[in-house]
């Protein structure tokens, strides 16, 4: 009789994963980090950050306590992971937005992995420090499935940066747009609304259906729990957005980072309301330059998947699923 899961895991040492709850924000993030150690062979237990278990609780010592984001875990929960020979990693989500909150809490960790290769020195003073940028969920981001039309697509919060690039826009171009998350509609009355946040679904859905993506990168000095980047680090990464939508073969528009140098130099990109506009009416008219434009993307963004990175992780760290 074959064996299942169940069988070949049941002595395997598993990857537990403390989750920041049910945030829109990063849901898609933890979820792809799930899935993707699932797919190398590693058993997976999901903890709730707040509520992480005491190291005991497991039948088997996990091979590596990894937390995303991990402000909410207390550093004496992370000590008693170390104190058991667990070795334990941070992901930080907020770089270089929050550095001067991060370096208090991840210090406690044998590994630190930011997704700004900007704040790599910072953390490298109390931990191992690694680059490791974003990435995608493949399971749930890709060029086929259902779609939600649009012609022009823009999704995520009503940051200053967005709201101060579109602003002068809206009377030509607001009406053509689909403005996704709270708070647009205070800038823009036109055009089709979701006032609230997504699943990581539907925006696969909604990328899926845009003609073209309106990326627009947040500034490097705010934070939601306000100006917590006192050393003005410039932010470098990609944020999850580029990926999610060019893992769907997206036509992207975006704000610059110096790590499209990195991965994708020949995309479009815009810094002012003007540059924005003139590329819209060239893209908006032009579905052989947007198919180029998605397929430029897609291609580059090869090997950025949440199994990638969790296959990295493997690999930095040196971890097994076979118990010790």
């Amino acid at each position: 009789m074959a064996n299942t899961n169940e069988d070949i895991h049941m002595n395997a040492a598993p990857v537990a994963i403390a989750r920041p709850g049910q945030s829109p924000f990063n849901r898609s993030i933890w979820q792809g980090f799930v899935r993707g150690f699932a797919q190398l062979g590693f058993p997976v237990i999901q903890v709730e950050a707040k509520k992480v278990p005491d190291p005991s609780a497991f039948p088997v010592h996990p091979c590596l306590f990894f937390a995303i984001h991990g402000a909410a875990i207390p550093p004496d929960v992370i000590m008693q992971y170390r104190n058991h020979g667990i070795p334990t990693a941070v992901y930080l989500l907020d770089e270089p937005y929050e550095v001067d909150r991060s370096t208090l809490w991840a210090r406690y960790y044998d590994w630190v992995f930011s997704v700004d290769r900007t704040t790599v020195p910072v953390h490298s003073r109390y931990s191992h420090s690694e680059y490791l940028p974003l990435g995608f969920d493949a399971h749930v981001f890709h060029p086929e499935g259902p779609s939600i039309r649009s012609e022009i697509l823009v999704l995520g919060s009503c940051y200053g940066t967005r709201a101060n690039l579109l602003a002068p826009l809206v009377k030509k171009w607001g009406r053509r747009i689909t403005w996704v998350g709270p708070r647009w509609k205070q800038l823009c009355p036109y055009g089709t609304h979701i006032d609230h946040y997504v699943t990581p679904e539907q925006c696969a859905q909604l990328y899926r259906g845009a003609n073209i993506v309106l990326n627009i990168h947040r500034d490097s000095y705010w934070s939601h729990f306000g100006e917590l980047n006192s050393r003005k680090i410039g932010a470098t990464h990609l944020n999850p957005r580029f990926w999610e939508a060019a893992a769907c073969r997206s036509c992207q528009l975006i704000t610059p980072r110096e790590d499209l140098q990195l991965y994708a130099p020949d995309a479009n990109t815009f810094s002012t309301p003007e540059e924005l506009g003139h590329q819209l009416e060239m893209f908006t008219a032009n579905v052989k330059a947007r198919n180029q434009c998605a397929e430029y993307i897609f291609d580059r963004i090869s090997g950025g998947s949440y199994t990638d990175r969790s296959r990295h992780i493997v690999h930095v760290t040196g971890i097994s699923s076979r118990p010790s």
